[in-house]
């Protein structure tokens, strides 16, 4: 049985990206999902045995893969993994070979060998890496990839990339939906990144902005609570400010602040 945290878990929900961990210096983990709910399923991961760690994603010892699915389920599997990664990004991971691991929505790990989309990748973001093509692979929620070409841009004119976004040397910001669309958000005076968190990014003028699921970049209300220069600990889905206290970024892009019993002061892990 789940416990749900500040919540109802929304049962039918099918959406991806969002959905992350975190993990406390006594090695209880917490598993968000992509409503913003934090559930305590039991789960405890050794943090002297963590070897790699993403977005939906932890690695214990090189042959423990620890995953989230999109309701914010854990699952622990044994699997032969890569001693080494050359990248991973929150839904992600390529190895030493070039071979790519992608996670789905439903948390299942689907291999890719010798792709040559992999082989000529030069940056990475959260759900997406850009190629020396200039092409911007995304991986969608099925983990599939999906090939993208936006007029004007080369892969060196990207400059800031964070997880659902990035930013050119220009300063025009791009997001991406879950199905692998790109918005230009070059309408909004969004001012040099600061903070990058999953869907979510705070500029240079203090102000935090959300990415919803399709896309659409978001100068959402927030918690009276909140105090975006306190914010210190940033994950795909959620942070932490200097207090110990959590908020949530939902699917829509909607901030909620999450109130659970553990000191939050004590997070070592976080899904970034």
């Amino acid at each position: 049985m789940k416990i749900i945290i500040s919540a109802i878990l929304f049962i039918f929900c099918h959406h991806s990206f969002s959905q992350s961990y975190f993990v406390l210096e006594s090695g209880i983990t917490l598993s968000v999902d992509v409503n913003g709910y934090v559930y305590d399923l039991g789960h405890y991961t050794p943090l002297s045995r963590m070897t790699a760690k993403g977005g939906q994603f932890l690695v214990e010892d090189t042959n423990i893969l620890v995953t989230v699915d999109s309701q914010g389920v854990l699952y622990r599997k044994y699997e032969i993994m890569p001693k080494h990664f050359i990248s991973k990004g929150m839904n992600y991971f390529i190895d030493e070979m070039g071979s790519l691991f992608t996670i789905d929505q439903n948390g299942v790990v689907h291999l890719s060998e010798q792709n040559s989309e992999v082989q000529g990748a030069k940056k990475f973001g959260g759900n997406f890496f850009i190629t020396d093509k200039n092409e911007i692979i995304v991986i969608d929620p099925s983990g599939a990839l999906i090939n993208q070409i936006v007029e004007g841009i080369e892969v060196d004119d990207v400059l800031l990339i964070g997880g659902q976004y990035f930013m050119t040397n220009r300063g025009v910001l791009y997001t991406l939906s879950r199905d692998g669309k790109i918005v230009s958000a070059n309408l909004e005076r969004v001012g040099p990144i600061t903070k990058k968190g999953g869907n979510y990014l705070i500029d240079s003028y203090g102000h935090l902005y959300t990415i919803s699921q399709d896309g659409s970049l978001k100068l959402p209300s927030l918690p009276l609570t909140l105090k975006v220069s306190s914010i210190s600990k940033l994950g795909s889905n959620y942070f932490i400010d200097t207090e110990g206290k959590l908020y949530t970024i939902d699917m829509d892009g909607q901030v909620w602040e999450r109130w659970i019993d553990y000191d939050l002061k004590t997070v070592k892990v976080t899904s970034l």
